[in-house]
């Protein structure tokens, strides 16, 4: 049985050498024909670069001649001149320029003057083309060997060829090829085989004048040498194997393109190419053994260690490297298999709060303390109850099994105390807060996967400010309804603008007496289907995507539309402010589109007002006083609106040139102590006064109110004690039954 065994076993192993010669040597002959093709094909491509390079050469001369033809045709000069011209054409040695005066039939070079040959006449006068290479032929004085190109041209009568002649030895020099360490070489050679221009190559034969010589001589077969003739008349281009010197040689031919019928032909010994393929073939299975080797010792060690390879990918892969905590992607599967088990769940989105300045206060390094400091804090109080991760930065999730909502309070409560303590020990002024966002993971809202619980819990961090009481937030259906709500309207906001569904309205100023109707705010309103969307729904959305730049200026041009239609009509105005938000200063054209819109309806100066909000603090003050006068120039009024709602600086009045300045409400109302709120009000009203600033006081609501602002002098009201906004319609009721100010 043990030597049937051995028997089978010796039997396996001789099929399998046997399948591993056969593959070797069907790979040896593939790889073999590859190479060689592929090395056949690099040279025939370098023989055709290097006919580009003869090409562009020849064109080159051409192009010269033509131009130096010129010149000698329409510049008479006399044969001195003539003589010193072309020897200063001369740049290199072995060329030369001639040029044949057909008129005068004579020869100019720079060997001097004399008639034109009859080898010149033959070669050149008695060719049809105007331009082209010449066969090469030995020059008359010389007896050397020349190349030539030839240029034929005439100019008012006079008529005329230029001939640049060059040695064979320099074109040999510079068109000739050479292939693997110098074994192959090159020819120049005609479409009959005749060879125009030889190699300096020591294999390149000299004393054969044509190829198919050479050829013929070395017992190639008659029907190969015939199909290369004949390819060679059709002007192919291609690759040929004849026996030359004793051995098989690769001929690559490429036709020269402007010729009719030269060629140029790289000979190659097929043993030069063989031994560097059986070279590569030899390498290769070298290179292969070693191969199989190494991968077999790989193998070998992947075996050994695979449980340790595959803790430590698992680690990279699904642990956080700095805290130690599930990644965002780990943590998502997990939950995703909780909430498969249980739907009793909080989730929680951490962040700290202004992080970025604790990491510029007191470097990264500190940061990533607390990063570190909250992780271990975080694994301690959740324990088995949860699953953390780190998201990114100083972001974290946690997915908590249901508590009391007391004890998840306290929950939070615990984190913060943590981290406060740990931020302590820098014994720094700031406070370190965790902010968290809280969602129930309730089964009675259907969620497609965890992303929606994630979602929700990010949307209640963001409602807690750093201001708040609380260090966290729980979701509930008004931030959902909330989220809809500005999606819907983010939906509907370009439509609406292009169906004109916001409407401008108008709230009047009147005198503190309430009989003199001095101007109004243009304020919108948002009508769709009449139902009325109210601006404390809109607007914030608009300023946060922007969309409150085009809306601006809408309603900026319907106050314009609406006061120059009046103006054709010569009917009674009155001065009309318009909101711009302070985005409006991040617009290089802001000003140019404006007032390109005033001067369009052709408003006077001093009717239109624009409000700017004092937080434009927040900006270049530089830039928004250039601006501000800039809009003063060019006949708009600019008011400082909401003076003292939180941005309260005097430099706004010290820096700008406000036209006017607008109190805000806030010092009318809720205050715990009004008399100190009136001396406040006194004051800006009699600094504004010594300033020359027009002063309006918003949000006017009560006969107290009115009264006091009678009582320090301000110059318009502006509240519900007079009007509430209005449509324009009812406005112009305004406008024809009551006294006006200024416009009439």
């Amino acid at each position: 049985m043990k030597k049937e065994n051995t028997k089978k076993m010796i039997a396996l192993y001789m099929i399998a050498i046997v399948f591993v010669l056969g593959s070797m040597f069907i790979y040896n002959e593939y790889v073999h024909e590859s190479l060689w093709q592929q090395s056949v094909n690099d040279i025939l491509e370098a023989t055709s670069q290097e006919e580009k390079a003869f090409d562009i050469y020849v064109s080159k001369e051409i192009t010269n001649s033509r131009n130096v033809l010129s010149h000698m045709l329409e510049e008479k000069r006399d044969e001195a001149t003539t003589l010193e011209q072309l020897s200063a054409l001369v740049k290199k040695e072995g060329s030369q320029y001639l040029f044949l005066d057909l008129k005068q039939n004579k020869c100019y070079s720079s060997h001097g003057v004399s008639e034109i040959s009859k080898l010149q006449q033959d070669l050149i006068l008695n060719n049809d083309k105007e331009e082209g290479l010449i066969e090469p032929y030995f020059e008359d004085t010389t007896g050397v060997k020349m190349f030539a190109t030839f240029v034929k041209g005439s100019y008012e009568g006079r008529k005329g060829v230029m001939i640049k002649e060059t040695k064979e030895s320099y074109m040999a020099q510079n068109f000739s090829l050479s292939f693997f360490n110098d074994l192959g070489f090159s020819y120049i050679i005609d479409s009959e085989g005749m060879i125009l221009l030889r190699s300096s190559h020591p294999n390149s034969n000299r004393t054969f004048q044509n190829l198919f010589d050479l050829i013929d001589l070395s017992g190639n077969d008659e029907s190969i040498i015939h199909s290369f003739q004949q390819t060679l008349k059709e002007k192919g281009k291609g690759i040929a194997q004849f026996d030359y010197q004793d051995e098989s040689n690769v001929f690559c031919y490429v036709p020269i393109k402007d010729s009719e019928d030269w060629f140029m032909v790289s000979i190659i010994p097929n043993a030069a190419i063989m031994k560097q393929a059986n070279h590569i073939i030899f390498s290769t299975i070298l290179l292969c053994t070693g191969i199989v080797f190494v991968i077999g010792c790989l193998v070998w060690m992947y075996l050994r260690s695979n449980h340790r390879h595959k803790e430590e990918l698992e680690r990279m892969a699904y642990y956080d490297d700095l805290t130690q905590l599930y990644t965002y992607q780990r943590f998502k599967m997990k939950a995703e298999e909780l909430l498969k088990e249980s739907k009793n769940w909080y989730m929680l989105y951490l962040d700290i709060a202004d992080f970025k300045i604790i990491n510029e206060m007191y470097g990264y390094h500190y940061g990533d303390e607390i990063l570190k400091q909250l992780a271990e804090a975080l694994k301690e109080l959740v324990g088995k109850d949860g699953i953390i991760c780190r998201i990114n930065a100083d972001k974290f999730l946690i997915m908590l099994h249901c508590l009391q909502q007391a004890e998840l309070m306290a929950f939070c409560e615990h984190i913060n105390q943590s981290i406060s303590l740990h931020h302590a020990t820098k014994q720094s002024e700031r406070t370190v807060m965790v902010r968290i966002g809280i969602c129930d993971c309730d089964p009675s809202i259907e969620l497609s996967n965890v992303d929606g619980w994630i979602d929700r819990s990010h949307l209640a961090l963001n409602r807690v400010k750093a201001d708040s009481p609380n260090c966290y937030a729980f979701y509930n259906k008004a931030m959902h309804d909330q989220m809809l709500k500005k999606a819907d309207i983010e939906n509907k906001m370009e439509k609406a603008l292009a169906q004109r569904e916001f409407q401008c309205y108008l709230q009047p100023k009147y005198d503190v007496s309430g009989h003199v109707l001095m101007g109004a705010e243009a304020l919108v309103r948002w009508i769709e289907q009449d139902h009325m969307i109210m601006p404390g729904d809109f607007i914030p959305v608009f300023e946060k995507n922007g969309f409150i730049l085009k809306l601006d200026e809408y309603i900026f041009e319907e106050v314009c539309r609406y006061l120059g239609n009046r103006l054709k009509k010569n009917e009674a105005m009155v001065p009309i402010s318009v909101n711009i938000s302070r985005m409006h200063f991040h617009q290089p054209d802001f000003v140019e589109r404006y007032i390109k819109i005033k001067d369009a309806y052709a408003i006077p100066d001093g009717l239109i007002e624009l409000e700017i909000t004092e937080d434009i603090l927040l900006y270049d003050i530089d830039q928004v006083r250039t601006i501000v006068m800039q809009l003063q120039r060019s006949g708009l009024t600019c008011s400082i609106d909401d003076f003292g709602s939180g941005y309260s600086s005097l430099n706004v009045l010290k820096d700008l040139p406000f036209d006017v300045l607008k109190l805000d409400g806030v010092f009318l109302r809720n205050s715990y102590d009004v008399s100190r709120s009136q001396e406040i009000v006194r004051s800006i009203i009699e600094m504004a006064k010594r300033i020359h600033l027009k002063t309006v006081a918003e949000g006017v609501e009560s006969e107290e109110q009115l009264s006091f602002l009678k009582e320090v002098g301000c110059d318009m009201i502006q509240g519900f004690v007079f009007a509430r906004p209005m449509p324009i319609s009812e406005f112009d009721k305004r406008l024809v039954t009551e006294t006006l100010h200024i416009y009439d």
